[in-house]
């Protein structure tokens, strides 16, 4: 996000969070069920902790259990402005309802924090001049990129780069993993 917009990011993020529901995840109006366990709802208040001692700012919700959810490992899904990309927050795999803002002053600085990064699963690009937009995610150092929001499609690989794993799932070479390829050399 521009430093520019983040006011306007601010209060977007709030429009949209006040309709995002915490709740059965078999009910189709709720977006966010509990978590797995136990371990992994406190992995998450901790890193939610963390982002707060290192001086992020909460914009949404935060800590402990949504009002109505106390028992179980329902979380508040949590979002983060002022975020600077060397906090755990943002290198971090969290897999949890966080998310975490940083603003970027040039095309070339949002892709430098993109790539700043051990982990390279899954990605995503932004925007409404698509040119510009396929240019930064073909520079982007992650194993799926997406653009404005496509979800899926099962032809494409899935994998990562870096310490988000090797090798490939779906399409053509998630079949090649199963195949043994098989060389006969003769002098």
């Amino acid at each position: 996000m521009p430093k520019s917009r983040l006011d306007e990011l601010k209060r977007a993020i709030r429009d949209e969070m006040r309709a995002f529901t915490v709740g059965d995840p078999a009910d189709p109006n709720v977006a966010v069920g509990p978590m797995v366990s136990q371990k992994q709802y406190e992995r998450v208040e901790s890193y939610i902790r963390r982002g707060i001692e290192e001086g992020a700012e909460v914009l949404v919700r935060g800590e402990g259990h949504p009002k109505g959810l106390e028992p179980g490992y329902f979380m508040k899904p949590t979002v983060f402005v002022n975020v600077k990309n060397d906090m755990t927050i943002a290198q971090e795999e969290i897999f949890g309802p966080v998310l975490s803002v940083i603003t970027y002053d040039s095309e070339d600085e949002a892709i430098r924090i993109a790539n700043d990064s051990k982990y390279g699963l899954h990605s995503s690009v932004l925007g409404t001049d698509l040119q510009r937009a396929r240019r930064v995610a073909s520079q982007i150092r992650a194993g799926r990129v997406v653009i404005n929001g496509m979800t899926d499609d099962p032809q494409a690989p899935w994998g990562g780069f870096k310490y988000s794993g090797f090798g490939r799932e779906y399409g053509k070479y998630g079949i090649e993993a199963f195949l043994e390829t098989r060389a006969i050399l003769e002098s």
